[in-house]
C-alpha cells in the first residue's frame, strides 16, 4: 500500500514539473483573452481599438506570475493605425485562474515606423498646434519606440514610465529658412530626465556629432550636461 502510494506521488511529482517546465519554457498561446482586452482599452478611451493575433503565456513559478505577449498587433485612435511590434505584460498566477487577465505594467514596442506617422497618429489624440507644425516640417526619418509603464487603480499612467528608441535619418525644412538633415539619435526619456546619445545630423553642409547630451529637469528650468 505504501508502495503504491509512493509511486503514486512520484507520478504526480513528475507529471507537475515537466509541466511547470513546459509552460515555463515553451508557454501556450490563446486568443481567449482578447476581448477582455478590447473591452479595457474601449473602457479607458472610446477613440481607441486594438487589433491583436494570438497571446503567448508563459508561466513564472518563483513569483506565481504569468507572463503575456503577443506579436503584430495594431492601435488605432479614431481608426488612424500604429503598428506595434509587440506587447507584453506580466499578471497574477491567481487572476489567469479566475479567467482574466488584470495587469499594472505593460511593456510595447513599435516596429519601424515613419516619424510622420507617429506623429500623424499622436495628432489624433491631441490637437496641439505644436505637432501640427512638427507634421510639416519633419520630411522624412523613421523612428522605434519601445514604452515601458504602471498604471494606477484609476487607469492613469504612473511617473515610473521610460521612453527608449532612436530616430533614423530625419530631414527637418524649417518652413524654407533652412534645413537639418540625416537627423539620427538614440534616447531614453523619463520623468525630469532626457538621455540622447549617438547624435549625428547635417547642417548647411557641416555635420555635427556629440555622444551624449543629458537633459534634467528642475523646477520647470531644463539643465543640460
Amino acid at each position: 500500500m505504501k508502495k503504491n502510494i509512493l509511486k503514486f506521488i512520484t507520478i504526480i511529482s513528475i507529471v507537475f514539473i515537466v509541466l511547470v517546465t513546459y509552460l515555463s519554457l515553451v508557454g501556450i498561446e490563446t486568443e481567449k483573452f482578447n476581448n477582455q482586452i478590447k473591452d479595457r482599452i474601449v473602457k479607458a478611451n472610446k477613440n481607441l481599438d486594438i487589433k491583436l493575433k494570438k497571446i503567448k503565456l508563459t508561466l513564472d513559478p518563483l513569483n506565481l506570475k504569468v507572463n503575456a505577449k503577443t506579436v503584430g498587433a495594431i492601435i488605432f485612435y479614431s481608426k488612424r493605425p500604429l503598428s506595434l511590434e509587440y506587447i507584453k505584460t506580466q499578471v497574477s498566477l491567481l487572476s489567469l485562474i479566475k479567467n482574466k487577465i488584470i495587469s499594472s505594467n505593460i511593456e510595447l514596442s513599435t516596429r519601424s515606423i515613419l516619424l510622420n506617422d507617429l506623429i500623424s497618429f499622436i495628432r489624433a489624440t491631441n490637437k496641439k498646434p505644436e505637432l501640427f507644425i512638427l507634421e510639416k516640417i519633419i520630411k522624412k526619418g523613421h523612428i522605434i519606440l519601445n514604452l515601458k509603464f504602471n498604471i494606477d487603480d484609476n487607469g492613469n499612467i504612473k511617473n515610473d514610465y521610460r521612453i527608449k528608441g532612436l530616430i533614423k535619418n530625419a530631414n527637418i525644412n524649417f518652413l524654407n529658412k533652412g534645413k537639418v538633415e540625416k537627423i539620427s539619435f538614440n534616447f531614453d526619456l523619463k520623468k525630469d530626465y532626457y538621455l540622447f546619445n549617438k547624435i549625428r545630423f547635417k547642417a548647411e553642409d557641416i555635420y555635427f556629432i556629440s555622444d551624449k547630451i543629458n537633459i534634467k529637469v528642475k523646477k520647470n528650468i531644463f539643465l543640460l550636461q
